[in-house]
């Protein structure tokens, strides 16, 4: 626009400097060839010479501003608490532009946008001793259009180490696509179905947080905290939950299909009917966890540790726990098909019905275990290296197998 301007007044000047240069040079030709050129010929000429210098006036009222405007800064946070949910929509967007403009200004916007969810959409408080289920409802349009602007903001403009406040909120069935939380605090909200697709979820604390059929599908949520969150039938399939905590978490009927979670930690966690399909939980931490009906096929559970735990009726087939430690675990009617145990734990484990066919038991150490008959290891692929208990004798044809064979 600036360019635009100046070329104008470029070619302005050009033309009027050209006319005053040709009306002279009439002038002084009549001059030359009639003595009797009038007076009042004259003085029009000179008046058509003055009337050249044009004096020019440039608004820049249209121009855009560099910086914003501090009172519309002011005006939007007022505008928040309006009673028309079109006003403070507008207040949203006004106060998100402000931030893309003026990066100083954004973490003080974010905070502000924060404690407005905080203030408009709290959780379901219940006077009464006993638990009321609340109904899931549809988000507000400015709730979602706050939250919205949160998780599309450049992190990279605000002050390291800054803790996104966003405890105790409601805000069930939010659709958070792709949104960057990393770090956030959203210890004690109602998060049923949110939408949480591909989002950056790095460190996120969802300590007591309902998350129940929530989809994580691709999430990054490694080193998130989900300390006696509810997870059920959330689904986590492919997210990144390296090095999460699920300490006390309900994962029942939960999704982590072809997830990461190596060096998890599930201690005491409600994993019953839990997908771990293709999983990766090599070295995670499965103490004392409740994983009957579980579906581990597949799995890498290389290095595990599943001390205590109750797999009873949970599916091994073709999963890797090579070194994994089971001991004194409920392995009763659990289905080991195709399993890679080569020198794992199973001490003092229950193994009542266990299925063990055409699995790797080389160098398994299966002494003091409890309810294993020969049939069920006849099954089974082994070697001298296994460790059977004093009753049982080895196979006959683990002799012409070895650690190679597999």
């Amino acid at each position: 626009m600036l360019v635009v301007v100046l070329l104008g007044l470029f070619f302005i000047s050009l033309n009027a400097y050209s006319t005053r240069i040709i009306v002279r040079e009439i002038g002084e030709k009549l001059n030359a060839k009639n003595s009797n050129f009038s007076t009042k010929k004259q003085l029009l000429l000179e008046r058509l010479i003055e009337n050249q210098d044009i004096k020019i006036e440039v608004s820049y009222g249209d121009m855009p501003e560099e910086k914003p405007n501090a009172d519309g800064f002011h005006q939007a946070i007022e505008q928040l608490g309006s009673n028309k949910a079109e006003t403070r929509l507008g207040a949203i967007y006004t106060l998100e532009q402000i931030a893309k403009d003026v990066p100083a200004k954004q973490w003080t916007i974010v905070e502000i946008l924060a404690a407005f969810i905080r203030e408009n959409a709290p959780v379901f408080n219940s006077n009464s001793d006993e638990e009321i289920e609340e109904e899931v409802s549809p988000l507000a349009t400015d709730i979602q259009a706050a939250l919205t602007a949160i998780a599309r903001r450049d992190v990279s403009k605000e002050p390291e180490k800054q803790k996104l406040d966003l405890r105790y909120i409601n805000i069930s069935n939010c659709d958070l696509t792709e949104g960057n939380l990393e770090g956030a605090d959203f210890t004690g909200a109602d998060l049923r179905g949110v939408i949480f697709y591909g989002a950056k979820l790095k460190a996120v604390d969802f300590s007591g947080v309902n998350l129940q059929e929530a989809v994580m599908y691709e999430a990054d949520l490694h080193e998130a905290l989900f300390y006696e969150a509810n997870l059920q039938m959330a689904i986590l399939r492919k997210a990144n939950l390296t090095n999460a905590v699920f300490y006390g978490a309900d994962l029942q009927s939960a999704t982590l299909y072809d997830a990461n979670l190596s060096e998890a930690i599930f201690y005491q966690a409600k994993l019953q009917a839990t997908n771990f399909c293709d999983a990766n939980l090599t070295r995670a931490n499965l103490e004392a966890c409740n994983l009957t009906n579980g579906n581990l096929i597949g799995a890498n559970l290389q290095g595990a540790n599943l001390i205590g735990a109750n797999l009873q009726n949970a599916t091994f087939s073709t999963a890797n726990l090579q070194e994994a430690i089971l001991l004194e675990a409920v392995l009763s009617k659990a289905n080991f098909s195709d399993a890679n145990l080569s020198k794992a734990n199973l001490v003092g484990t229950n193994l009542a019905d266990t299925i063990f066919q055409n699995a790797n038991l080389n160098g398994t150490d299966l002494s003091r275990v409890e309810n294993l008959e020969l049939q069920q290891i006849e099954t089974a692929l082994g070697d001298s290296t296994t460790i059977l208990p004093d009753d049982l004798t080895m196979p006959s044809h683990w002799a012409n197998f070895s650690s190679e064979s597999f």
